[in-house]
């Protein structure tokens, strides 16, 4: 079936020419182009932009993995030795999201108007992570830009793979700590009432532990509204401190000064501001910028507090080494592959190589860290469901005067 394809080509005497033409597939259009003595810069079906602006309701929204993804695809196609207007242009006819798509034209248009790379790229995604930004302007500097858009995707990659190793290590004891609260909330509101109902005739006082648990039973059936409303308001609040970046980082602070989870915290801080820095020194960036782009990295407050120091020292003529030993801010074995890094001169070589040392031990504090914690989160469910139960027991034995 013939379609019709919007058109931007060169001709043969340099100028930029855009149009239509009509064919059965895309590779039959380059064809016919080609044919006329025009080489292709973009193609692209007539209409789908009016279609993606229709289903725009039903589109999702752009993922962290969209945007790697589409940094990884540039930086393959400069690489490759595609000059870096018809990548651009390639990848706004093959994007996987239409926002991408449109961003890549809008990088289009700022280059052909004169724009550099840097500038560009800010303007049409300007949501990407701040080291982006400088990485490309480095790599368009001395002349490595797909080198330098691959480490920044790369970088972009290890950042979410962080978050989401956080995120799976705490999805499972979430889910057996909720799921216990709400079956010990169905033993209160459901179980307990009826035989506090099959109790009420018995004269005979209960054992200490039944008559809380029935009594408790009974408010809470009692008080069944007021009981959703005040959990629902627990989820709300949960969520709006989920949701407050200062509050969370408050609560990072207290997190990381216990012991396992929050050693587990601080290792993987120092994994991902040794792997920022590295990125930016083997880009050409200089080291107090790299310094800043890295701190800024950081979560924990504390810990960028002290980075933030130790940069001012560099700053005024101090090693990187001595100035982060003054701030007591890594543990020796990290001062020492920073000091050796430096004394050879291979300090990015040196920072990758603790970054993934840190990673490897973050990674196991955090499997220490789930082996305590599913357990004590089973033990706990257990003990309370089942001291529910024991004191119903006790209460039904103690009235039919039966010996457990």
């Amino acid at each position: 079936m013939s379609q019709s394809f919007q058109y931007e080509a060169i001709d043969g005497a340099g100028r930029t020419l855009t149009g239509k033409v009509d064919a059965n597939h895309s590779r039959d259009a380059q064809r016919t182009l080609e044919r006329q003595g025009l080489t292709l810069v973009s193609l692209s079906i007539v209409g789908r932009e009016s279609l993606a602006a229709r289903t725009s309701w039903f589109q999702r929204g752009v993922t962290a993995q969209d945007r790697i993804l589409a940094l990884k695809q540039l930086a393959l196609l400069l690489r490759s030795g595609v000059p870096l207007v018809q990548g651009i242009g390639t990848l706004k006819g093959q994007s996987s999201h239409p926002v991408l798509s449109k961003a890549f034209g809008d990088m289009e248009r700022r280059l052909r108007g004169g724009e550099a790379f840097t500038t560009a790229l800010t303007a049409a995604m300007p949501t990407l992570p701040s080291y982006v930004y400088q990485l490309a302007a480095a790599g368009e500097a001395i002349g490595h830009l797909g080198q330098s858009l691959e480490d920044a995707a790369n970088q972009m990659a290890y950042d979410r793979q962080l978050r989401q190793d956080v995120r799976n290590a705490l999805t499972y004891p979430t889910i057996l700590i909720v799921t216990g609260i709400a079956a010990v909330f169905f033993i209160f509101i459901v179980v307990v009432p009826r035989f506090s109902a099959m109790l009420s005739t018995n004269e005979e006082p209960l054992p200490w532990i039944s008559a809380v648990v029935l009594k408790t039973g009974l408010f809470f059936n009692d008080h069944k509204t007021l009981i959703l409303v005040m959990a629902a308001a627990a989820a709300g609040a949960v969520w709006h401190v989920a949701q407050n970046a200062k509050r969370m980082a408050q609560i990072r602070e207290v997190v990381s000064r216990l012991p396992l989870i929050g050693t587990w915290l601080r290792d993987a801080e120092v994994a991902r501001w040794a792997s920022m820095l590295s990125t930016m020194l083997r880009n050409g960036v200089d080291l107090i910028k790299g310094l800043t782009l890295a701190r800024d990295a950081i979560n924990l407050d504390s810990l960028r507090d002290r980075l933030d120091q130790a940069t001012k020292l560099v700053r005024t003529g101090h090693s990187l080494s001595s100035a982060i030993a003054s701030q007591q801010a890594f543990s020796e074995t990290a001062l020492s592959l920073i000091q050796v890094g430096e004394e050879s001169g291979e300090l990015p070589s040196m920072l990758k190589s603790l970054s993934e040392l840190y990673e490897d031990t973050a990674r196991q504090r955090m499997k220490q860290f789930l082996l305590m914690l599913e357990p004590a989160a089973i033990l706990f469910i257990g003990v309370f469901v089942g001291g529910i139960v024991a004191a119903i027991m006790l209460a039904i034995t103690s009235v039919n005067q039966v010996a457990l």
